[in-house]
């Protein structure tokens, strides 16, 4: 028992003292600890604003999609039973999700809470006079593949009942919209990946640089510890510790970066993107946040300093 509470003991005091040490070496190259720190907190922000970006689009994305359906105009004369009939083809096409049927009573409906604003508007239709005619709103499952419902729209059994003009309508440019945002969205995550392996590399280096130099500084003292019976852990510790507090302090900057100004700044760009998914990662899995910023610091730190100890400490 007592053996065994000796050993704990002296296993503490050995991380206390490697601990003390690297801080000290941290301490002692100031310089090199601050553009190690830095480059790393660039890093680390870097990557949780490429995942936050990734996650913002992909919602923008569905959001738009989601809007995205053909409408299908239906003459006055259409019988409900011939309204049901063409109804049902659609919904037998392997591309649609669902297919929902506006009456001209819903259209006009519709059409005064997008006109809430404009009296003039407003009066041109009334429930007398209604204008606008009925009609199927076709919601796909792959808004790229709208091929085959343009085509049972214009076919010999559906294109008679159907408005005369303008009788099958793509929701405006939304398509197009969405065309964009994609291509904008994939090459943004391409740039934020590219970006963030550079920057890794960047700060993988500066490390290696900063403990191949503190190993240089004090190759005597290590010497002097290998010739008096010091383990490879004594030896290393330090500099795997120091290295790691870079990762710690970096993963704490760009976490102060990224609840202050990201979470301040995400408003503002409410009218282009969805935002309500990045507050929601940011604000509801907070503790996974910081998890994973310090993880990630502590990684690169630590392997950065491993790869240097392997090639430039010979013990």
């Amino acid at each position: 028992m007592r053996n065994r509470e000796g050993t704990h003991s002296s296993m503490l005091l050995q991380t206390i003292r490697i601990s003390k040490t690297g801080l000290h070496n941290f301490v002692r190259n100031a310089w090199l600890s601050t553009a190690a720190t830095a480059v790393m907190s660039v890093t680390l922000t870097l990557v949780a604003v490429s995942y936050i970006a990734n996650v913002a689009l992909t919602s923008t994305i569905k959001s738009v999609v989601d809007k995205i359906d053909v409408s299908i105009f239906l003459k006055d004369s259409t019988t409900q039973e011939q309204t049901n009939a063409i109804k049902a083809k659609f919904e037998g096409l392997e591309n649609v999700e669902a297919v929902k049927y506006v009456s001209k009573s819903d259209a006009l409906t519709e059409y005064r809470r997008q006109n809430a604003d404009n009296p003039k508007l407003l009066e041109a239709v009334t429930e007398t006079d209604n204008p606008l005619p009925a009609s199927l709103q076709i919601k796909a499952k792959d808004p790229n593949q709208l091929q085959p419902i343009t085509d049972l729209a214009n076919s010999s059994e559906v294109k008679p009942l159907l408005a005369d003009r303008d009788a099958v309508s793509y929701s405006g440019d939304r398509k197009a919209t969405i065309d964009r945002i994609i291509q904008t969205s994939n090459f943004f995550k391409l740039l934020g990946i590219v970006a963030s392996i550079v920057f890794v590399v960047i700060s993988t280096l500066i490390i290696f640089n900063t403990i191949r130099m503190a190993i240089f500084t004090r190759r005597e003292e290590i010497e002097i510890m290998k010739l008096v019976g010091a383990t490879n852990w004594f030896i290393r510790g330090p500099f795997i510790f120091e290295a790691a507090l870079y990762g710690i302090i970096a993963a704490i900057v760009a976490l102060i970066f990224i609840y202050t100004v990201i979470i301040g700044g995400v408003p503002k760009l409410g009218n282009y993107i969805e935002t309500a998914s990045i507050t929601n990662i940011l604000k509801e899995n907070v503790a996974l946040v910081v998890f994973a910023e310090l993880f990630l610091g502590i990684m690169i730190g630590a392997a950065s300093s491993m790869f240097a100890l392997k090639r430039y400490l010979k013990l």
